[in-house]
């Protein structure tokens, strides 16, 4: 062969080469630095945690570190909300708990709980939207009673998109009216632009747009210093120690934390929820979405489709009102209302309000 097309091609593929190498080098160190700055975060807000967590020890005395076990109040169990069923997605190979409510030939209405919550959450809007739709409250995989995987990988975003996607087939229903809150409504911004044909319209309640959160969480320190659990919950075993301590403290102070309607969250719906995360694994459930995040991939989210009504609470303590504004860009179709006074738990602190931002929602929606 002629050295001299060998030379050529050397240098032709060297430089076609170069900047494919420099590229995946640049993505290499991205990674790291980013890797970097999560582990750092998290030291620091650990090593402030784990401060205040011997300090109350101390304070309390040795009772401190018992976890105590709890049983189902009657509340969970009330027929008015509903009946309880399960249901096995064949290809997710999980099996998740829901309560219905309302006649099943009726629209489909799913209400997609946040984390650290479970169907309960939406005990007011059970019975309000079932005089006209089968209203569903689906527990998401490892909340409340539904199947709990023990591997931390099983707890992917993706994952539980899918879960859903796969439960609305299962349940007979070719469209229907999504509603998420928190966590439960990042899930349905992926699953409805994704899948935007299964839905009719969507109506998030103070959960942020994914993309959009990443957006303005690296253009915001105050948004960074709201986002403390989301680092902190990298940590192995500290999250759930914190959140099990003295009676499952910290996770009765999250509910009350931005609550003024201090008639909400009563001792038992309290009562209901320490139940549900006393059970083995459940709070690793919960953190474990958070170990799962990936500060450096490209999530693609197609522009939402389906009509979308956005709800967000004036006082919410881990979300800037500024997100409410940056979602809303990220959709066609799309009305942004805001509850003054409301905090992170929108749909329990203020139901009557927000049950009747739905209700004229899908009444100009039809």
């Amino acid at each position: 062969m002629d050295g001299s097309l060998v030379a050529a091609g050397k240098e032709e593929a060297s430089r076609a080469e170069g900047p494919f190498s420099s590229l995946c080098v640049m993505g290499i160190v991205k990674k790291i630095a980013v890797k970097c700055v999560t582990v750092f975060l998290s030291l620091c807000v650990s090593a402030v945690l784990i401060v205040n967590l011997f300090y109350r020890r101390w304070k309390i005395g040795k009772d401190f570190f018992c976890v105590k076990t709890h049983v189902a109040p009657q509340i969970l169990l009330d027929p008015d909300l509903g009946t309880h069923n399960y249901i096995y997605l064949q290809n997710q190979g999980i099996k998740l708990h829901y309560i219905e409510k309302g006649d099943r030939n009726k629209p489909l209405m799913l209400l997609v709980h946040g984390f650290y919550e479970s169907w309960f959450s939406w005990r007011h809007q059970l019975q309000e939207f079932s005089s006209d739709y089968w209203v569903v409250a689906v527990s998401l995989r490892g909340y409340g009673d539904s199947e709990r995987p023990s591997k931390t990988s099983e707890y992917t975003l993706m994952k539980m998109v899918e879960d859903l996607r796969e439960f609305i087939l299962a349940l007979g229903k070719e469209k229907c009216t999504l509603l998420g809150h928190d966590g439960g409504a990042v899930v349905g911004w992926v699953l409805v632009g994704k899948y935007p044909d299964l839905f009719q319209r969507f109506i998030t309640c103070n959960g942020s747009h994914p993309l959009a959160y990443r957006m303005h969480l690296r253009k915001s320190f105050k948004q960074m210093k709201k986002a403390w659990y989301v680092f902190f919950n990298q940590m192995p075993y500290l999250p759930e120690l914190c959140l099990a301590v003295n009676d499952y403290e910290e996770l009765t102070r999250l509910y009350s934390e931005d609550n003024k309607n201090t008639e909400v969250f009563t001792e038992e719906v309290i009562e209901a929820y320490k139940y549900y995360f006393s059970q083995k694994g459940a709070l690793s459930a919960a953190v474990n979405f958070y170990r799962n995040i990936d500060f450096t991939s490209s999530l693609h989210i197609p522009k939402i489709r389906v009509p979308t009504l956005i709800i967000w609470g004036s006082e919410n303590t881990f979300l800037q009102t500024e997100l409410a504004k940056l979602s809303a860009g990220e959709c066609e179709d799309v009305q942004l209302k805001y509850i003054d006074g409301a905090g992170h738990f929108v749909q329990q602190q203020e139901p009557v309000y927000l049950n009747k931002l739905v209700w004229e929602y899908l009444s100009i929606t039809q």
